[in-house]
């Protein structure tokens, strides 16, 4: 799961080196420096980067930012990609992995989707995002309903294809619209799949341009972007990272016109999920 900090939540004036608060020790000063250098990789574009980048992001001298990235190769939290640039390290994402292993497992979602697919007499369905190889996302758990997987009418390569992109459908544009903008461009720049519909958005800047629109209205509409179904999605968080993303199918032929069921029946599953995510209980359990 990837975060949507920003630069300026990087470096808020009260982070500046000449402001730093008077309470704090050397030691919680150079934890809190760390720390902002380790943030200023999710939210500058691209993956490599120079201290005198990352100086610049987050406010600190450059000498500071280059013991900190000399200090972190040791532990593999970043790696010296010649000539004279850092990107995260394989310690980076095991942190990472140790926190998204301490969220909930994906069979409790598994009542609120067998809710939503009755709610719409829909193929629902929670993807999770997933960083490896660029943004994508992955299947984690459904309720097909009267559906299956065969119903879709494409063949396994292209229904895995399809299903991984950010590009297609829209639980695709709900998790990016919740990216940062460098991951949005690392989307933007992966294949188009093979298999997509008519109804699916190629122009790219038709496609960024959506993502704020998902993010206003917080859910996400698409027509034939797999040929013959339609579907709604909303965003599932963790905090202010996005976790995935709830959908819900139909042929487009069933689908109504007036999305205010499905809008409002998928939303409240992503709700739902999101409390289960964040580790949270339920206010309103499902009763069964």
């Amino acid at each position: 799961m990837l975060s949507r900090t920003t630069p300026k939540e990087i470096h808020p004036a009260q982070t500046q080196p000449d402001n730093e608060p008077a309470a704090r020790t050397g030691g919680t000063v150079h934890a809190h420096r760390v720390m902002l250098v380790v943030q200023a990789f999710t939210a500058l574009p691209g993956t490599d980067h120079g201290p005198s980048e990352l100086a610049a992001a987050t406010g600190l001298n450059i000498a500071v930012v280059y013991r900190i990235l000399q200090s972190g190769i040791a532990t593999s939290i970043f790696l010296r990609v010649p000539p004279g640039r850092y990107r995260l390290g394989p310690g980076a994402a095991r942190i990472g992995m140790q926190a998204m292993a301490a969220t909930p497992d994906v069979t409790a979602a598994r009542p609120v989707l067998e809710r939503l697919s009755r709610a719409v007499d829909g193929f629902a369905l929670l993807w999770v995002l997933s960083p490896y190889g660029g943004p994508r996302k992955a299947y984690a758990a459904s309720a097909p309903g009267r559906y299956d997987f065969e119903s879709f009418g494409l063949s396994v390569a292209d229904l895995v294809e399809v299903g991984q992109s950010l590009r297609v459908g829209a639980s695709g544009r709900v998790i990016a619209a919740h990216l940062s903008p460098s991951l949005v461009s690392a989307v933007l720049e992966q294949p188009f799949p093979a298999g997509v519909g008519p109804g699916a958005v190629r122009d790219t800047a038709a496609y960024a341009a959506s993502l704020a629109e998902i993010r206003e209205a917080g859910y996400a509409v698409s027509r034939e972007e797999v040929t013959g179904w339609s579907a709604v999605a909303a965003p599932v968080m963790w905090g202010d990272t996005v976790y995935g993303a709830v959908s819900v199918l139909k042929p487009s032929s069933l689908m109504p016109e007036d999305l205010a069921l499905p809008v409002a029946a998928t939303t409240a599953a992503a709700e739902r999920l999101t409390l289960f995510a964040s580790g949270e209980s339920d206010p309103y359990p499902l009763a069964g």
